[in-house]
């Protein structure tokens, strides 16, 4: 063997080297990129959601016995973002006067849409000793009754909790007779 034929075979071993080298390396940049893609893709839906706005537009009892009251809150959901919001799920805390008279949580499946409102009904149950101080100051106030509705709400495939807490004032007549709508 000549040292041309020498000199030739560790050029074709440099070529072939420095291809798999470049393969390599346009490999790894494909990869990249295809992760970063992916990385868009999936953080789309987490792009930065506003807070959308809950209110106490409706409350109305279903069921009332000694041991247990069933009312059903409607509660009013509206959108600020440009976008639909995919609402999954819902969790809920509930105030009139300042005490806690409910919570809980409901699943949905709801796509509200841009800048749009709906309407959740969310059940709620209560025993006699947790909610007859409400009823009885119900049954007396004559003023508009104060209350807090604090939650999340649960967006995105349950991947990012909207945190939310709105306040207002309700006439109790309406609550009494059944007619908060």
């Amino acid at each position: 063997m000549s040292n041309a034929d020498l000199h030739r075979g560790v050029m074709i071993a440099a070529r072939v080297r420095y291809g798999l080298a470049w393969t390599r390396s346009v490999g790894i940049i494909a990869l990249i990129a295809l992760l970063v893609g992916l990385i868009a893709a999936c953080a789309s839906p987490l792009q930065s959601w506003q807070t959308p706005v809950v209110s106490l537009i409706g409350l109305q009892p279903k069921q009332l016995g000694l041991a247990r009251q069933v009312f059903i809150a409607t509660l009013g959901v509206r959108n600020p973002n440009d976008r639909a919001l995919p609402v999954k799920g819902l969790r809920y805390r509930l105030a009139l006067e300042g005490q806690e008279v409910a919570e809980g949580s409901a699943r949905l499946d709801r796509q509200i849409p841009a800048h749009g409102e709906a309407a959740v009904d969310v059940e709620i149950i209560s025993n006699l000793l947790t909610i007859a101080p409400q009823l009885l100051l119900l049954a007396r106030q004559e003023t508009p009754l104060q209350w807090t509705v604090v939650g999340s709400l649960s967006v995105a495939g349950g991947l990012i909790d909207l945190p939310y807490r709105y306040s207002g004032t309700l006439d109790p007549h309406q609550i009494m007779a059944g007619s908060l709508r």
